[in-house]
Protein backbone atom coordinates (compact mmCIF):
# COMPACT_ATOMS: atom_id res chain seq x y z
CA UNK A 1 0.00 0.00 0.00
CA UNK A 2 1.42 3.35 -1.04
CA UNK A 3 1.77 6.22 1.43
CA UNK A 4 -0.73 8.27 -0.58
CA UNK A 5 -3.36 5.55 -0.34
CA UNK A 6 -2.74 5.15 3.39
CA UNK A 7 -3.09 8.88 4.02
CA UNK A 8 -6.35 8.96 2.06
CA UNK A 9 -7.75 6.07 4.07
CA UNK A 10 -6.72 7.68 7.35
CA UNK A 11 -8.31 10.95 6.27
CA UNK A 12 -11.54 9.18 5.34
CA UNK A 13 -11.57 7.46 8.72
CA UNK A 14 -11.16 10.81 10.44
CA UNK A 15 -14.01 12.28 8.42
CA UNK A 16 -16.28 9.39 9.35
CA UNK A 17 -15.20 9.64 12.99
CA UNK A 18 -15.98 13.35 12.99
CA UNK A 19 -19.60 12.61 12.12
CA UNK A 20 -20.04 10.38 15.18
CA UNK A 21 -20.89 11.41 18.73
CA UNK A 22 -17.50 10.11 19.90
CA UNK A 23 -15.78 13.00 18.17
CA UNK A 24 -17.66 15.41 20.43
CA UNK A 25 -16.86 13.26 23.46
CA UNK A 26 -13.17 13.33 22.52
CA UNK A 27 -12.77 17.09 22.37
CA UNK A 28 -14.83 17.56 25.54
CA UNK A 29 -12.53 15.16 27.41
CA UNK A 30 -9.49 17.04 26.10
CA UNK A 31 -10.98 20.33 27.26
CA UNK A 32 -11.70 18.78 30.65
CA UNK A 33 -8.00 17.87 30.92
CA UNK A 34 -6.71 21.24 29.71
CA UNK A 35 -8.84 23.54 31.88
CA UNK A 36 -7.54 22.38 35.32
CA UNK A 37 -3.98 22.96 34.14
CA UNK A 38 -4.84 26.63 33.61
CA UNK A 39 -6.38 27.13 37.05
CA UNK A 40 -3.07 27.40 39.01
CA UNK A 41 -2.31 30.59 37.08
CA UNK A 42 -5.33 32.29 38.69
CA UNK A 43 -3.29 32.72 41.88
CA UNK A 44 -0.77 34.94 40.10
CA UNK A 45 -0.86 38.03 37.95
CA UNK A 46 -2.52 36.14 35.10
CA UNK A 47 -5.67 35.46 37.11
CA UNK A 48 -7.94 37.78 35.14
CA UNK A 49 -6.59 36.48 31.84
CA UNK A 50 -7.20 32.86 32.84
CA UNK A 51 -10.75 33.62 33.98
CA UNK A 52 -11.48 34.88 30.46
CA UNK A 53 -9.30 32.35 28.61
CA UNK A 54 -10.98 29.26 30.10
CA UNK A 55 -14.54 30.07 28.93
CA UNK A 56 -13.23 31.23 25.56
CA UNK A 57 -11.42 27.93 25.04
CA UNK A 58 -14.50 25.91 26.00
CA UNK A 59 -16.58 27.93 23.53
CA UNK A 60 -14.17 28.43 20.62
CA UNK A 61 -12.85 24.87 20.28
CA UNK A 62 -16.29 23.33 19.53
CA UNK A 63 -17.18 26.35 17.40
CA UNK A 64 -14.03 25.93 15.31
CA UNK A 65 -14.84 22.23 14.88
CA UNK A 66 -18.22 23.09 13.40
CA UNK A 67 -20.58 23.07 16.38
CA UNK A 68 -23.48 25.52 15.99
CA UNK A 69 -26.19 24.10 18.25
CA UNK A 70 -26.98 26.35 21.21
CA UNK A 71 -28.22 23.35 23.17
CA UNK A 72 -24.96 21.49 22.59
CA UNK A 73 -22.96 24.52 23.67
CA UNK A 74 -24.99 24.79 26.87
CA UNK A 75 -24.52 21.09 27.66
CA UNK A 76 -20.82 21.02 26.68
CA UNK A 77 -19.82 23.06 29.71
CA UNK A 78 -21.24 20.57 32.21
CA UNK A 79 -18.90 17.60 31.54
CA UNK A 80 -15.97 19.99 31.14
CA UNK A 81 -16.72 21.52 34.56
CA UNK A 82 -17.08 18.09 36.16
CA UNK A 83 -13.85 16.73 34.68
CA UNK A 84 -11.96 19.93 35.48
CA UNK A 85 -13.05 19.77 39.13
CA UNK A 86 -12.14 16.09 39.53
CA UNK A 87 -8.84 16.37 37.67
CA UNK A 88 -7.94 19.66 39.37
CA UNK A 89 -8.57 18.15 42.80
CA UNK A 90 -6.40 15.15 41.95
CA UNK A 91 -3.56 17.36 40.69
CA UNK A 92 -3.59 19.55 43.80
CA UNK A 93 -3.66 16.51 46.08
CA UNK A 94 -0.76 14.90 44.27
CA UNK A 95 1.23 18.14 44.31
CA UNK A 96 0.87 18.49 48.08
CA UNK A 97 1.45 14.87 49.05
CA UNK A 98 4.47 14.54 46.76
CA UNK A 99 6.42 17.13 48.79
CA UNK A 100 8.97 15.23 50.89
CA UNK A 101 9.63 18.11 53.28
CA UNK A 102 7.75 21.15 54.52
CA UNK A 103 8.25 24.36 52.58
CA UNK A 104 9.92 26.88 54.96
CA UNK A 105 7.53 29.64 56.00
CA UNK A 106 8.58 33.24 56.46
CA UNK A 107 7.04 36.62 57.09
CA UNK A 108 6.49 38.98 54.19
CA UNK A 109 6.87 42.77 54.57
CA UNK A 110 3.44 44.34 54.57
CA UNK A 111 0.46 45.01 56.81
CA UNK A 112 0.94 41.70 58.67
CA UNK A 113 4.61 42.17 59.47
CA UNK A 114 6.31 44.61 61.80
CA UNK A 115 9.46 46.21 60.36
CA UNK A 116 11.32 45.45 63.59
CA UNK A 117 10.62 41.68 63.66
CA UNK A 118 10.98 38.98 61.01
CA UNK A 119 10.24 35.26 61.08
CA UNK A 120 11.93 32.77 58.76
CA UNK A 121 12.54 29.06 58.15
CA UNK A 122 9.31 27.95 59.82
CA UNK A 123 8.92 24.18 59.42
CA UNK A 124 7.40 21.07 60.98
CA UNK A 125 9.09 17.70 61.31
CA UNK A 126 8.21 15.05 60.45
CA UNK A 127 6.17 16.39 57.55
CA UNK A 128 4.62 13.02 56.58
CA UNK A 129 3.68 10.82 59.52
CA UNK A 130 0.87 8.84 61.06
CA UNK A 131 -0.22 9.89 64.55
CA UNK A 132 0.35 9.41 67.42
CA UNK A 133 3.83 10.81 67.00
CA UNK A 134 5.82 13.80 68.20
CA UNK A 135 5.69 16.73 65.78
CA UNK A 136 8.17 19.57 66.26
CA UNK A 137 7.53 23.06 64.89
CA UNK A 138 10.52 25.41 64.59
CA UNK A 139 10.95 29.01 63.45
CA UNK A 140 13.71 31.63 63.67
CA UNK A 141 13.10 35.16 64.93
CA UNK A 142 15.31 38.07 63.88
CA UNK A 143 14.88 41.60 65.22
CA UNK A 144 16.39 44.93 64.20
CA UNK A 145 17.56 45.64 67.75
CA UNK A 146 19.18 43.58 70.45
CA UNK A 147 16.83 41.51 72.56
CA UNK A 148 16.51 38.33 74.58
CA UNK A 149 14.20 35.39 73.82
CA UNK A 150 11.95 36.36 76.74
CA UNK A 151 11.36 39.83 75.31
CA UNK A 152 9.11 38.32 72.63
CA UNK A 153 6.33 35.79 72.51
CA UNK A 154 6.38 33.49 69.50
CA UNK A 155 3.31 31.40 68.64
CA UNK A 156 2.61 28.40 66.46
CA UNK A 157 -0.82 28.87 64.90
CA UNK A 158 -2.39 25.48 64.16
CA UNK A 159 -5.61 25.20 62.17
CA UNK A 160 -7.56 21.93 62.31
CA UNK A 161 -9.82 21.34 59.30
CA UNK A 162 -12.52 18.86 60.20
CA UNK A 163 -14.90 19.49 57.30
CA UNK A 164 -15.34 21.41 54.09
CA UNK A 165 -16.16 24.61 55.95
CA UNK A 166 -15.37 23.65 59.55
CA UNK A 167 -12.05 24.59 61.10
CA UNK A 168 -10.61 25.55 64.47
CA UNK A 169 -7.46 27.64 65.02
CA UNK A 170 -5.34 27.23 68.14
CA UNK A 171 -2.29 29.23 69.22
CA UNK A 172 0.57 27.52 71.07
CA UNK A 173 3.32 29.41 72.86
CA UNK A 174 6.75 28.43 71.55
CA UNK A 175 9.87 28.35 73.70
CA UNK A 176 13.54 29.04 73.18
CA UNK A 177 15.19 26.12 71.39
CA UNK A 178 18.08 24.73 73.41
CA UNK A 179 19.98 23.50 70.37
CA UNK A 180 23.74 24.07 70.04
CA UNK A 181 24.60 27.36 68.38
CA UNK A 182 21.25 29.00 69.06
CA UNK A 183 21.77 32.67 69.94
CA UNK A 184 20.27 34.39 72.96
CA UNK A 185 20.37 37.67 71.06
CA UNK A 186 17.35 37.98 68.77
CA UNK A 187 19.23 40.46 66.62
CA UNK A 188 21.49 37.59 65.53
CA UNK A 189 18.59 35.19 65.03
CA UNK A 190 16.96 33.04 67.70
CA UNK A 191 15.25 29.68 67.16
CA UNK A 192 11.97 28.82 68.85
CA UNK A 193 10.26 25.43 68.86
CA UNK A 194 7.13 23.65 69.98
CA UNK A 195 6.55 19.88 70.19
CA UNK A 196 3.15 18.23 70.39
CA UNK A 197 1.77 14.71 70.51
CA UNK A 198 -1.90 15.67 70.37
CA UNK A 199 -2.51 15.34 66.64
CA UNK A 200 -4.89 12.99 64.88
CA UNK A 201 -5.50 11.94 61.28
CA UNK A 202 -7.12 15.23 60.30
CA UNK A 203 -6.04 17.95 57.90
CA UNK A 204 -3.85 20.58 59.53
CA UNK A 205 -2.55 23.96 58.50
CA UNK A 206 0.12 25.84 60.39
CA UNK A 207 1.84 29.20 60.57
CA UNK A 208 3.81 31.34 63.01
CA UNK A 209 3.45 34.74 64.65
CA UNK A 210 5.45 36.88 67.06
CA UNK A 211 4.44 39.64 69.48
CA UNK A 212 6.82 42.13 71.06
CA UNK A 213 4.54 42.47 74.13
CA UNK A 214 3.56 45.92 72.92
CA UNK A 215 1.51 46.72 69.82
CA UNK A 216 3.59 45.08 67.09
CA UNK A 217 2.87 41.72 65.46
CA UNK A 218 4.44 39.75 62.64
CA UNK A 219 2.81 36.78 60.87
CA UNK A 220 4.14 34.24 58.41
CA UNK A 221 2.21 32.81 55.51
CA UNK A 222 0.32 29.53 56.02
CA UNK A 223 0.76 26.01 54.69
CA UNK A 224 -0.69 22.54 55.10
CA UNK A 225 1.08 20.33 57.61
CA UNK A 226 1.86 18.04 59.13
CA UNK A 227 0.30 15.67 56.59
CA UNK A 228 -1.43 13.08 58.74
CA UNK A 229 -4.84 12.75 57.03
CA UNK A 230 -5.73 10.06 54.46
CA UNK A 231 -5.44 10.86 50.76
CA UNK A 232 -9.23 10.85 50.36
CA UNK A 233 -9.57 13.70 52.88
CA UNK A 234 -7.16 15.90 50.96
CA UNK A 235 -8.80 14.99 47.67
CA UNK A 236 -12.25 15.94 48.95
CA UNK A 237 -10.95 19.26 50.26
CA UNK A 238 -9.20 20.18 47.01
CA UNK A 239 -12.23 19.15 44.94
CA UNK A 240 -14.25 21.56 47.06
CA UNK A 241 -11.74 24.38 46.51
CA UNK A 242 -11.50 23.64 42.78
CA UNK A 243 -15.28 23.72 42.41
CA UNK A 244 -15.36 27.22 43.88
CA UNK A 245 -12.55 28.37 41.60
CA UNK A 246 -14.55 27.18 38.57
CA UNK A 247 -17.64 29.27 39.32
CA UNK A 248 -16.44 32.57 37.86
CA UNK A 249 -14.93 31.19 34.61
CA UNK A 250 -18.09 29.31 33.73
CA UNK A 251 -20.34 32.22 34.62
CA UNK A 252 -18.37 34.07 31.95
CA UNK A 253 -18.86 31.08 29.64
CA UNK A 254 -22.63 31.27 29.80
CA UNK A 255 -22.48 35.05 29.37
CA UNK A 256 -20.45 34.53 26.18
CA UNK A 257 -22.90 31.86 25.04
CA UNK A 258 -25.87 34.15 25.64
CA UNK A 259 -24.22 37.00 23.71
CA UNK A 260 -23.49 34.68 20.77
CA UNK A 261 -27.03 33.26 20.80
CA UNK A 262 -28.58 36.72 20.95
CA UNK A 263 -26.36 37.99 18.11
CA UNK A 264 -27.28 35.03 15.89
CA UNK A 265 -30.96 35.46 16.69
CA UNK A 266 -30.92 39.16 15.85
CA UNK A 267 -28.99 38.55 12.63
CA UNK A 268 -31.50 35.92 11.54
CA UNK A 269 -34.36 38.27 12.35
CA UNK A 270 -32.85 41.06 10.26
CA UNK A 271 -32.22 38.64 7.40
CA UNK A 272 -35.85 37.56 7.38
CA UNK A 273 -36.99 41.16 7.42
CA UNK A 274 -34.69 42.21 4.58
CA UNK A 275 -35.41 39.14 2.47
CA UNK A 276 -39.23 39.41 2.60
CA UNK A 277 -41.12 40.96 -0.35
CA UNK A 278 -42.61 44.35 0.45
CA UNK A 279 -46.30 44.18 1.06
CA UNK A 280 -47.65 47.08 -1.04
CA UNK A 281 -51.38 47.58 -0.52
CA UNK A 282 -53.45 47.77 -3.67
CA UNK A 283 -55.01 51.11 -4.43
CA UNK A 284 -58.73 51.17 -4.16
CA UNK A 285 -60.45 52.36 -7.34
CA UNK A 286 -61.49 55.94 -7.08
CA UNK A 287 -65.22 56.53 -7.31
CA UNK A 288 -66.35 57.90 -10.65
CA UNK A 289 -67.26 61.53 -10.54
CA UNK A 290 -70.34 62.14 -12.61
CA UNK A 291 -70.26 65.38 -14.49
CA UNK A 292 -73.56 66.89 -13.56
CA UNK A 293 -74.88 69.67 -15.78
CA UNK A 294 -76.30 72.70 -14.02
CA UNK A 295 -80.01 72.58 -13.50
CA UNK A 296 -82.39 75.20 -14.75
CA UNK A 297 -82.67 76.75 -11.32
CA UNK A 298 -78.83 76.96 -11.11
CA UNK A 299 -78.76 78.56 -14.54
CA UNK A 300 -81.46 80.95 -13.46
CA UNK A 301 -79.59 81.81 -10.28
CA UNK A 302 -76.43 82.44 -12.29
CA UNK A 303 -78.40 84.45 -14.80
CA UNK A 304 -80.06 86.43 -12.07
CA UNK A 305 -76.88 87.21 -10.33
CA UNK A 306 -77.24 91.04 -11.04
CA UNK A 307 -80.18 93.50 -11.10
CA UNK A 308 -80.49 96.71 -13.12
CA UNK A 309 -80.74 99.65 -10.76
CA UNK A 310 -82.61 101.70 -13.35
CA UNK A 311 -85.55 99.41 -14.12
CA UNK A 312 -85.13 96.53 -11.65
CA UNK A 313 -84.81 93.86 -14.35
CA UNK A 314 -82.53 90.84 -13.90
CA UNK A 315 -79.32 91.24 -15.87
CA UNK A 316 -76.57 88.73 -16.73
CA UNK A 317 -73.21 89.40 -15.12
CA UNK A 318 -71.51 89.74 -18.48
CA UNK A 319 -74.00 92.32 -19.85
CA UNK A 320 -72.70 95.84 -20.49
CA UNK A 321 -76.15 97.47 -20.66
CA UNK A 322 -79.65 96.58 -19.57
CA UNK A 323 -81.57 94.72 -22.29
CA UNK A 324 -84.85 96.23 -21.06
CA UNK A 325 -84.18 99.91 -20.53
CA UNK A 326 -80.89 100.28 -22.34
CA UNK A 327 -79.04 101.74 -19.36
CA UNK A 328 -75.27 101.37 -19.64
CA UNK A 329 -73.54 99.71 -16.65
CA UNK A 330 -70.39 101.09 -15.14
CA UNK A 331 -67.52 98.60 -14.69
Amino acid sequence: MSPETLSVQVWNLLLRFRKTVWFRVTYLVLLGLIVPNLLPFTAGGLGCLVIILVPLAVFLVPYYLGERSVRHFAVNALPVILMAILVGGAQSTNLLLSQPLAVPLSSVPGPFASPTMALANGTVAPYHADPPQAFTFRVRLTTTGNGTPTDFRVFMNLTTISGLASYVTSNFNMSFSATPGNSNNTHLGTWYEYTTLNLSNQIYGYGFSVWDKDANWTFTNLDFGPLTAPVANFYGLFVYFTAFSMILPFVFYYIILFMWWYTVRQRASRTRMLGAEPQIPKEKPKPKVESAEPTKSEKASKAAAFTCTNCGADVDESAEKCPHCGAVFEE
